[in-house]
């Protein structure tokens, strides 16, 4: 887990724990049947907008992007990890590539692909589908998560809205109004907490991180290309100055 991520979650969830003990103790914050609505129907409403498949995907992509990723992110790094690469293909062939161990997975396999001699053109267009299939069940999770984000409010207010009608239809006992407009209020509590403290920042966390590694595997497409063919280490370099001077996203953005 990224360390931004970590002090963003300990501080939210702390800031609103704090708060709530001293003004009385957290137990009267915890409510079953409120916990049911909000739960119970932001769950029921995902599964309806999207498959069984689709949801299990989206947590575990969440638990991909949370996650520790000692896989290199730096790419002046994996242009010097290319010109190895480029310079031991030209003077020994690409067999010899086969004992260089790169520490990402997705460069690793296109250069096993190469070793395993497929063309350069069915190498390039294998690591395209897979950076598309990538994207999308990306941003399909990240959909899934602002269903979320959506749905827990929503069902929120629906919960205060039970609890106010039945708080309305006892309205002799007045000494039970206020405890009842409390329990009534706290759905709407829940939903705020699950959208803004753990959805809508989780569908964020999930675009940002595939925008950046989206990124960062069409260079690595276009550096084992240049690998496959054979070019000059002067060249390569020319070809992937634009990702490292970000000329690439820029041209992804406007396109």
């Amino acid at each position: 887990m990224s360390f931004s991520t970590l002090i963003g979650l300990f501080a939210g969830v702390s800031i609103v724990l704090i708060a709530m003990a001293m003004g009385s103790s957290i137990s009267l914050f915890v409510n079953v049947p409120s916990l049911m609505i909000v739960i119970g129907g932001t769950i029921a409403a995902t599964m309806i907008r999207f498959s069984m498949k689709e949801s299990f995907n989206a947590i575990g992509m969440s638990f991909c992007v949370l996650k520790v990723d000692n896989q290199i992110k730096d790419l002046n790094e994996l242009v010097d990890i290319t010109e190895d690469l480029l310079r031991i293909s030209r003077q020994k062939g690409a067999l010899a590539m086969e004992g260089y161990e790169i520490n990402h997975e997705f460069y690793q396999a296109g250069i096993r692909m190469l070793v395993d001699g497929y063309s350069p053109e069915l190498v390039k267009q294998t690591l395209k589908e897979k950076n598309r299939l990538l994207v999308d069940k990306a941003e399909t999770s990240a959909g899934v998560f602002r269903a979320i984000g959506e749905a827990a409010p929503a069902f929120g207010m629906m919960g205060t809205l039970v609890g106010l009608i039945q708080m309305l239809t006892n309205l002799s006992d007045p000494s039970s109004i206020g405890p009842a407009m409390a329990v009534a209020m706290l759905t709407t509590l829940y939903g705020a907490m699950i959208a803004n403290l753990f959805a809508l920042p989780t569908a964020d966390k999930i675009e940002s991180w595939v925008q950046g590694e989206s990124y960062r595997q069409m260079m690595i497409i276009e550096a084992i290309d240049s690998i496959a063919q054979s070019h000059n280490p002067a060249v390569m370099r020319d070809l992937l100055a634009p990702y490292l001077h970000g000329n690439k996203r820029q041209v992804a953005k406007d396109a």
